[in-house]
């Protein structure tokens, strides 16, 4: 007797192939079966399936923890962000070039993944050196097709002149955390916890909430109206107070029998604490990507100061072993820096809000003629 997980494709396949030997059966349980003995495992495992192009990023899923069974992959999400961060940070397009090149190569004759990710961050940072108007850290051959991020400012209202790169980047950063908020909607809803996706700091609550706050600091930068005072109210106030009664209002929704062995006062303070936490969380988390506009700054300014050795500042011919050793310098430390930082982004600021990985690999058994 064997027992075990297959995928659907393969266990139908199998069935198939023994349908004429009447020595061998075949019986294939789903989760929801009552029979099952209690102990047996019945939660299934993960067998992660990607696009080729996204696969080498699995590397970092399986570092953080495989997804559950009904737990959304992250893997696409991971690639796309990892990269287009990883860019808007790491913004030179000869640099970009080489990393993109260099990786490829090394992951087409080497298969290693992390040269395969390396490519692909080298592919946007190409693209961000060209909206920057950086070559190897020369700002004079081509011109910026967007910005320079040394130079640009914005004149925002209460706060002044601000870096626009600064600007963009927690405007882009506030977008990604509704975007996870949503995901954690989704995958609450497959676990079919409507109370998590419902009340949650990170659920349709917290969306509402943090949602109306981004509108209204949208609206008062850009010198739009913000609405009446009532209207803002209902935006913030009511989910706020939604977040607090999650607990009791979980169990209304989900059907169970709530208790509160604190009582009433105890469950008021407990909830001041928790929203100051969370309006706290959101302001720091949203700060958080200050970072990505930070290191594109301090990337051309490096540059600069390699530029400044190189002896280009005054107008006469580089020293080229100076350039190259410079632009390798920088590529070496700030680039694992930088590799570092946007992975810090996304197990934080994006995982800590929709994923939790908790599941377990499949693992399919394997004759030593296959393995070999």
């Amino acid at each position: 007797i064997l027992c075990g997980w297959m995928t659907e494709k393969d266990a139908h396949s199998f069935q198939n192939d023994i349908k004429d030997d009447s020595r061998i059966f075949c019986i294939i349980d789903g989760e929801e079966d009552e029979h099952l003995k209690p102990g047996i495992h019945q939660q299934p495992p993960t067998k992660l399936k990607n696009p080729k192009l996204f696969k080498p990023f699995e590397m970092y899923i399986k570092m953080y923890g495989l997804p559950a069974y009904n737990e959304m992959d992250p893997t696409w999400f991971v690639a796309l962000t990892y990269s287009f961060i990883f860019g808007a940070m790491f913004g030179d397009a000869g640099q970009g070039l080489v990393l993109l090149i260099g990786g490829y190569l090394l992951y087409h004759f080497k298969k290693i993944n992390l040269a395969a990710v390396l490519s692909s961050c080298g592919f946007f940072s190409t693209i961000f050196g060209l909206l920057y108007g950086s070559v190897f850290g020369f700002e004079d051959w081509i011109p910026a097709l967007w910005l320079r991020p040394t130079e640009a400012m914005t004149n925002l209202p209460v706060i002044g002149t601000l870096n626009t790169v600064f600007v963009v980047t927690i405007t882009i950063g506030m977008g990604l955390i509704l975007l996870t908020m949503i995901f954690h909607m989704i995958n609450s809803l497959r676990e079919k916890k409507p109370g998590e996706a419902l009340f949650d700091t990170n659920g349709l609550a917290g969306f509402v909430f943090y949602g109306a706050v981004v509108a209204v600091i949208m609206l008062f930068m850009t010198g739009h109206t913000i609405p009446a005072a009532g209207v803002l109210v209902v935006m913030f106030v009511v989910p706020l107070l939604v977040i607090v009664c999650k607990e009791p209002l979980s169990a209304l929704v989900e059907k169970k029998k709530y208790q509160d062995e604190n009582g009433p006062v105890m469950f008021v303070v407990q909830g001041f604490f928790e929203l100051f936490e969370v309006c706290l969380s959101y302001f720091s988390n949203t700060l958080s990507f200050v970072r990505i506009g930070a290191f594109a700054v301090s990337h051309a300014a490096m540059m600069q100061v390699v530029m400044m050795l190189a002896g280009a500042e005054n107008g006469q011919a580089p020293n080229v072993i100076v350039v190259i050793v410079g632009n390798l310098v920088v590529m070496g430390m700030e680039g694992l820096i930088v590799g570092i930082q946007v992975l810090r982004l996304q197990y934080y600021e994006f995982f800590s809000r929709f994923y939790k990985g908790d599941g377990r690999k499949f693992e399919p058994y394997l004759s030593k003629e296959e393995n070999i």
